[in-house]
């Protein structure tokens, strides 16, 4: 049996007691949402997906242009979480924040579609998309994506237009991983 000192005598200085807000843990909230909008360059114009039903691993596919800029914008609520770059398919960015408060944080970056190979003819393409968090860990997932070649343009400008791609994130126990709980196009 092993016998504690009465509380009263104890040294406080070894274990300070630190407040935490409610439902955070380690200032990661338990719940992040990650809001991801593609803009083509240099016009802001709007990206489009197709709806592929089940004839390849997702129902919806995102129509990019090889040769191209994207201005990326990321949303992530709250605002105490901190993303410093990205990476699609392999090309990394760094993220820089524009604005920040409580509620959210918002970020740009460009990704550039420069020596991509264009899809092929009735071909999709699964592209890796993740992000690195400072505390958080990294949010990975995978779009469907069809590359076009810059040559044949017109097959990108129709279809369904989306604004942004919505995440609702549970970072994992060790913080390394973020499980997605929801994806929605708006």
């Amino acid at each position: 049996i092993i016998r504690l000192p009465p509380p009263w005598t104890r040294d406080q200085t070894l274990t300070p007691h630190k407040p935490r807000r409610p439902g955070t843990m380690d200032d990661v909230p338990p719940i992040i949402n990650i809001s991801i909008s593609l803009r083509i360059q240099p016009n802001e114009g709007p990206v489009f997906f197709k709806v592929d039903g089940t004839r390849f691993g997702q129902t919806r596919t995102i129509k990019l242009l090889t040769g191209s800029k994207y201005k990326i914008e990321v949303v992530v609520k709250p605002g105490n979480v901190e993303a410093t770059n990205m990476n699609i398919g392999g090309i990394i960015f760094p993220l820089e924040q524009q604005s920040r408060d409580e509620e959210s944080v918002v970020y740009h970056g460009q990704y550039d579609t420069e020596g991509v190979p264009h899809t092929k003819s009735g071909d999709r393409q699964p592209v890796q998309v993740s992000m690195e968090f400072n505390k958080a860990g990294t949010f990975e997932t995978v779009w469907q994506a069809k590359y076009y070649n810059y040559y044949k343009r017109e097959h990108c400008q129709f279809g369904n237009k989306f604004s942004s791609i919505e995440y609702e994130c549970k970072p994992n126990e060790t913080r390394t991983l973020m499980w997605i709980n929801k994806e929605a196009f708006n």
